[in-house]
């Protein structure tokens, strides 16, 4: 058995329908994948639905974007076995995409004090159906002509510290892990180590007993950017916590990075074990939830 739990459509920034995604699993060999869009479960229906026609199982997700002002975090919290027709879930999501959009207003205003003018309808057509993010005002970039390429995109306007970038208003790391809650899943961060304030006092050991406290059931152990070694440190984590030990390629489409559905660099291969795991926190979580809900 081969399973992703960390995979993109075009909902977001990837470039492959949910359809389609379903379609590249059957072609890598993978039996279980996990839709985790950002900030949006547009797709999952799509995806399952395909998904049973084919043969993959298509776990509903997402990728809940985190800003703390008042910390100075910022990360991403996969939510895996979500229900993405919680009507909860889907207000505090529009509010979210509300301010994604006003974010990429703000960066096409950046850009045009610096010279480059950039319709804002270029940026929404890149999207398409999905919720606007960088990567759509990079590939804009690139269509203008601007950039050669969205990596220099990033890298002369859009990353962090450059003259357009503009922090996306996310929710806190508790609201996101109990929106994850309340629609039924478990909350696992997303690629650890790239977190914002990993290198504060305490490192990602201290980063993770935060989230610890704040009710967090799982760490990202495999990803295409992490090592061997940064892998191990990541396991002994989750071990220590009794964290889920989670991963996924965090595919974007065929063309992007050299990064395979399933497969990640070549450096991913997650089995029934891992899946076994998700599957029993999932279980533990919403009989909590219920319980919570019933006491209440």
């Amino acid at each position: 058995m081969r399973c992703d739990f960390h995979v993109h459509s075009n909902r977001s920034d990837g470039t492959l329908s949910p359809a389609e995604l379903a379609d590249e699993a059957v072609r890598e060999g993978v039996q279980v994948m996990a839709l985790t869009d950002h900030d949006n479960v547009r797709g999952v229906a799509a995806a399952a639905e395909r998904g049973h026609e084919v043969g993959v199982e298509v776990l509903a997700g997402i990728e809940v974007s985190v800003s703390e002002p008042d910390t100075g975090r910022q990360m991403h919290i996969l939510g895996l076995g979500i229900d993405p027709a919680r009507p909860e879930l889907l207000t505090r999501l529009e509010r979210v995409n509300i301010g994604r959009d006003a974010r990429a207003k703000r960066i096409v205003a950046l850009l045009a004090e610096r010279g480059v003018e950039l319709p804002l309808e270029a940026v929404r057509a890149e999207a398409g159906p999905g919720v606007i993010g960088r990567p759509h005002v990079a590939r804009a970039l690139v269509r203008l002509g601007v950039c050669a390429d969205p990596d220099e995109a990033f890298s002369r306007y859009l990353r962090r510290g450059r003259p357009a970038f503009v922090p996306l208003p996310g929710l806190s790391a508790r609201e996101a892990i109990d929106l994850i809650h309340a629609a039924g899943g478990i909350s696992v961060l997303a690629h650890p180590l790239l977190s914002l304030g990993v290198d504060a006092a305490g490192g990602i050991e201290r980063f993770v007993e935060a989230l610890v406290a704040d009710d967090l059931d799982g760490l990202e152990v495999w990803h295409p950017s992490h090592t061997p070694r940064r892998r191990r440190r990541l396991r002994r984590l989750a071990e220590l916590h009794g964290l889920v030990a989670s991963g996924g390629s965090d595919f974007h489409g065929p063309a992007r990075l050299g990064i395979r559905l399933g497969r990640g660099r070549g450096n991913l291969d997650l089995g029934e074990p891992v899946l076994r795991a998700i599957r029993e926190r999932i279980e533990s979580r919403r009989a909590q939830e219920s319980a919570l809900s019933a006491g209440s």
